[in-house]
């Protein structure tokens, strides 16, 4: 009764459990780290980045197949690749920008990255370049 118990709790907690992430300067770019004890791929369903100005939708991924895990991805001003998140295992179908192999951030406008992992809510950090 009670490792029945014990099990439940823990499929409660993992469902409320987001992400987490960190943004690390470098140089003119930013590196979004979604490592799990910093060294562990992270599985992440679903990343979206929004002009926070605009509320326009500039970047999204949604799972494609299998259980997308990550370690860290890299944006920068300008041009960046559809494909800058590369899962160690798993796919990612782009959703936005629909038929397009670049999307572009622009410098001083506010970003919002949100990210969805295994759980149901999301994490969110603010980025400008």
């Amino acid at each position: 009764m009670k490792l029945c118990s014990l099990v439940m709790l823990f499929a409660i907690v993992g469902c409320f459990k987001r992400p987490a992430v960190k943004v690390e300067s470098s140089g003119s770019s930013v590196i979004i780290h979604v490592e799990t004890l910093g060294e562990y791929p992270t599985t992440i369903r679903h990343i979206r980045i929004k002009d926070t100005s605009s509320e326009k939708v500039v970047f999204e991924l949604l799972t494609e197949s299998g259980t997308p895990q990550i370690y860290s991805f890299r944006l920068s001003p300008g041009g960046n690749s559809t494909h800058v998140i590369d899962p160690e295992h798993g796919s990612y179908r782009v959703a936005e920008p629909s038929g397009k192999d670049t999307f572009v951030l622009q410098r001083g406008v506010p970003y919002r990255l949100t990210i969805w992992g295994d759980g149901s809510r999301s994490s969110e950090v603010d980025v400008r370049f």
